[in-house]
C-alpha cells in the first residue's frame, strides 16, 4: 500500500471530489469505464513522492476485500522524484491532479488522466497506444515528447528538444518514423541523437526503458549484468547489446526464451551445428540463419518442428517429402504450397491431418479428382471417418464408408459413428436404407 495515500471507497471519493466529471470524455463514459466499485487512492494538499509512482494495475498491491484499485487521487500539486510509468497498453488506474504535475518521466498508456494545471517533465514524456486518454488545463513541458497513437485532448505545449505526435497535422515532419530494410518502424535521427544508447531504434524500446525506471538520455554505465537483466525481461533487448558484450552465454539464454534472438547473435556466431541445433528447438530459426547454412536437412528438421513453408523454408528446396512433411504437422499451411507441387498422395494426407477445409480449391487447382482422395482416406482406416463425417459428409462417401466398414469386425466403432452422426446422415439426399 502507498502510505502517502488514504485508500477511499469509490462512491464516497465521488460523492467528494466528483472526478467523475472531470475524467474521460462525459459522466457517462466515467461510470462505463471506472464506475463505482472498488476503492480510489486519496491525497488531500500537495504531495511529494520519492522514487517512481506506476500506473500499472498489475504492479499495484491488492486492495484488502479483492476489489480493485481504480485511481488516484491528489488534490494538490503532484511531485513524482521518479517516472510516472503506465507501460499497459490496455488499461490502468485513472490519476487525476487537481493542481501541477511535475515528474522526471512521464509514460502513459491505457491509464487515464486528467491534470488540472500544468505538466511539467524534465526529461520524457511518452503517451502510447489509442487505448489512453489524457487532458492537461494547463501547458505540457519537456524536452522531449512523443504521442503514438493516443488520444489526447487539445492542449499546449513547450517542448525544447523533440516533439513527434502521429495525430497532429503539426507534428514536424522532419521527426517522421522512417522504416528499416525489414519494414519495421525506425524513429527520427532526431530523436535517437538525444538518447542515450545509440542503438535505440524505435517506441517500444523506449518504453521498456521508461517503464524500468530508467532515463533515457542521461549517460550510464551499462555492464554485462545491466544487459544480462535487460535480456531476461525481454530478449529483444540483445538487439542493443555492444556487439563486444554479446556473449555465448547471453545470446543462448536469450535464444532460450525466443528463438528469434537468433537474428542478433554477432557475425559469425552461428555455427552448423547450433543452426541444427536451434531448427531441432524451433523450426522458425530458419528465418533468422544466414541463407548459406540452411540446407536440404536442416529444412527437414525444422518442417518437424514448426517451420512455416511462408516464412522458413526457401522456395528452392521445396520438393514434395518436405511438403508433406509440413502438412502432416500442421494441414493449414497447404494453402502456401504451389500448385505444381500438389498431388493426390498430398491431398490424401491433408485430409487425414485435419478437416481438409479447403478440398475442393486445391482439387480443382491441380486437376486431382476429389471423391478419389476421399474415398482413398476412408479406405486407409476407420480412424479417418471421423475426419470425413465431420466435413465431407456426402451420399457418396457415406455409400463407400458403408460399404468398407459396415461389417462384423467393425460393428462397434461403425456403430458408434452412426449414433454420432446420426442427424447428418439423416439429412444425406439419399438416405441410407
Amino acid at each position: 500500500m502507498l502510505r502517502e495515500f488514504q485508500i477511499v471507497p469509490a462512491q464516497q471519493a465521488l460523492n467528494q471530489h466528483q472526478v467523475q466529471i472531470k475524467v474521460l470524455e462525459s459522466e457517462e463514459a466515467f461510470m462505463d469505464m471506472i464506475g463505482t466499485d472498488g476503492y480510489f487512492y486519496v491525497h488531500k494538499g500537495d504531495l511529494h513522492l520519492e522514487g517512481d509512482l506506476i500506473l500499472d494495475t498489475d504492479k499495484l498491491d491488492k486492495m484488502p476485500d479483492g476489489r480493485p484499485l481504480q485511481g488516484f487521487v491528489v488534490i494538490g500539486h503532484l511531485t513524482v522524484d521518479g517516472g510516472i510509468l503506465n507501460e499497459e497498453g490496455d488499461y490502468g488506474p485513472f490519476l487525476y491532479v487537481a493542481g501541477n504535475l511535475t515528474c522526471r518521466n512521464l509514460l502513459i498508456g491505457g491509464a487515464p488522466v486528467r491534470v488540472e494545471g500544468n505538466v511539467n517533465v524534465a526529461e520524457v514524456i511518452m503517451l502510447h497506444y489509442n487505448h489512453g486518454w489524457m487532458r492537461c488545463d494547463g501547458i505540457f513541458t519537456a524536452p522531449i515528447m512523443v504521442v503514438e497513437d493516443y488520444y489526447l485532448m487539445p492542449f499546449r505545449k513547450e517542448i525544447s528538444q523533440f516533439y513527434y505526435n502521429d495525430r497532429d497535422p503539426e507534428s514536424p515532419e522532419i521527426n517522421q518514423c522512417g522504416e528499416s530494410d525489414d519494414g519495421s518502424p525506425v524513429i527520427s535521427e532526431n530523436l535517437r541523437m538525444l538518447l542515450s544508447n545509440p542503438m535505440t531504434t524505435d517506441f517500444e524500446e523506449i518504453r521498456r526503458d521508461l517503464a524500468a525506471g530508467e532515463s533515457v538520455i542521461q549517460p550510464q554505465e551499462r555492464p554485462l549484468e545491466y544487459w544480462r537483466n535487460k535480456v531476461r525481461r525481454n530478449w529483444r533487448d540483445l538487439k542493443r547489446v555492444p556487439m563486444e558484450m554479446r556473449t555465448n552465454n547471453l545470446c543462448q539464454e536469450a535464444m532460450a526464451y525466443y528463438i528469434g534472438a537468433l537474428q542478433y547473435f554477432p557475425p559469425g556466431a552461428i555455427t552448423p551445428e547450433l543452426a541444427t541445433a536451434a531448427a531441432a528447438r524451433d523450426g522458425k530459426a530458419l528465418r533468422y540463419l544466414p541463407p548459406e547454412l540452411i540446407t536440404r536437412e536442416l529444412c527437414y528438421i525444422a518442417a518437424e518442428h514448426g517451420a512455416i513453408l511462408k516464412y522458413d523454408i526457401p522456395e528452392r528446396l521445396y520438393e514434395h517429402a518436405l511438403l508433406c512433411t509440413v502438412i502432416k504437422k500442421n494441414d493449414w499451411q497447404m494453402e502456401h504450397v504451389p500448385v505444381v507441387f500438389i498431388t493426390e498422395d498430398m491431398l490424401v494426407l491433408y485430409v487425414k491431418s485435419g478437416r481438409g477445409a479447403w478440398l475442393d480449391r486445391y482439387c480443382q487447382q491441380s486437376g486431382v479428382s476429389k471423391q478419389k482422395v476421399l474415398e482413398r482416406v476412408i479406405a486407409d482406416d476407420i480412424k479417418y471417418l471421423e475426419n470425413i463425417f465431420n466435413w465431407h459428409l456426402s451420399p457418396a462417401t457415406y455409400a463407400y464408408a458403408r460399404q468398407r466398414y459396415d461389417k462384423p469386425e467393425y460393428a462397434e466403432m461403425w456403430e458408434a459413428l452412426q449414433q454420432r452422426f446420426a442427424r447428418k446422415i439423416g439429412r444425406l439426399s439419399t438416405p441410407p436404407l
